[in-house]
């Protein structure tokens, strides 16, 4: 009897019973698909598509590995750690840490740019309404509000990357820009300004990022944008898959424990924390899996099997992907 795909499995249990939604829209009644529904559609259409040069992205390696957080943490500093590497983000507490689907998005188009340009010296466009097209956001009010609030957080942060195993440690510290110089008006966000908004990204930031990219389609960021969670499992997925190719490993279980330490730092450190660490994990990964359909991804009782298989996406821009 053959094993059926995982996100098969998410077709099969919700198709019988989701169903639309009516909802009131600015004092319009919209009938609204729901969310596992809407992403089958998307996936089929992409999964039909190559990926080409307007699609493909980057991400830095270290930023794939651990994550920034899902949610305001409330906090100045926040950890992830994945195995011996372990990321700390430090907020400028005049903004505090970025958070949830904006910083990722501004990331996958940063490092896109740095490893495409060759240049740490990103252009933002003339007009906050420019820059919003460029993410694939909405140019209304509250998308204008998330981009200038996330950009001021996470341009100002300071990355900490530290390496522990068998006795030795390494550490590396790197603001993400060294200058940014942002024109947009707020209250005429559409208004073209007399010079360009630009980003100067910083020397170690813009090597670790161009160094190691890893390969991702942007429309599958976009489709799975309603959950940070989902976004970096499929980031993840892809560089995970490419590295048991590389190594010749056929496959490689990761303890529950572990993804909770990459994946999932707020919840609480209790049984009752990984469990609902691995609900929630289990149920973005199905919806990673609708757009990565050659991955061979299987939930057990000690952690999440992954096994090698076809990359999805080919094209490393010149860069290479390696283990840290």
């Amino acid at each position: 009897m053959s094993r059926q795909h995982p996100a098969h499995v998410l077709v099969d249990s919700i198709g019988t019973r989701q169903h639309p939604v009516e909802v009131t829209e600015r004092g319009i009644s919209v009938i609204r698909a729901p969310r596992a529904s809407r992403l089958i559609g998307m996936a089929s259409d992409l999964n039909d598509a190559e990926v080409d040069a307007g699609s493909l992205a980057f991400m830095g390696q270290a930023l794939v590995q651990t994550t920034l957080p899902h949610s305001d943490p409330g906090v100045f500093c926040f950890e992830r750690t994945s195995g011996a590497v372990s990321l700390s983000i430090i907020a400028n507490p005049r903004f505090g840490l970025p958070f949830g689907t904006v910083p990722r998005l501004l990331l996958a188009w940063i490092c896109t740019e740095a490893v495409k340009t060759r240049s740490p010296l990103l252009g933002l466009g003339n007009s906050q309404n420019e820059f919003l097209r460029k993410l694939g956001m909405r140019t209304d009010g509250r998308d204008c509000r998330r981009l200038r609030a996330q950009s001021l957080k996470l341009f100002s942060s300071m990355l900490s990357i530290t390496y522990q195993r068998h006795g030795r440690f390494g550490l590396k510290n790197m603001p993400i820009a060294d200058e940014a110089l942002v024109f947009w008006d707020p209250h005429r966000p559409d208004d073209r300004m007399l010079w360009e908004s630009s980003l100067r990204l910083s020397g170690e930031f813009f090597r670790n990022v161009t160094e190691s990219p890893v390969p991702i389609d942007v429309r599958v960021l976009h489709a799975l944008s309603r959950s940070p969670l989902a976004m970096d499992i499929y980031s993840w997925l892809v560089y995970r898959i490419f590295l048991l190719r590389v190594t010749n490993r056929p496959s490689v279980l990761v303890p529950w424990q572990s993804l909770k330490l990459q994946f999932g730092a707020d919840y609480s450190a209790t049984p009752r924390g990984l469990l609902d660490f691995k609900r929630q994990f289990v149920l973005r990964l199905k919806d990673a899996l609708l757009f990565y359909p050659e991955a061979d991804v299987s939930a057990r009782d000690k952690g999440l099997l992954v096994a090698a298989c076809r990359l999805r996406i080919r094209h490393t821009g010149g860069g290479r992907l390696s283990s840290l």
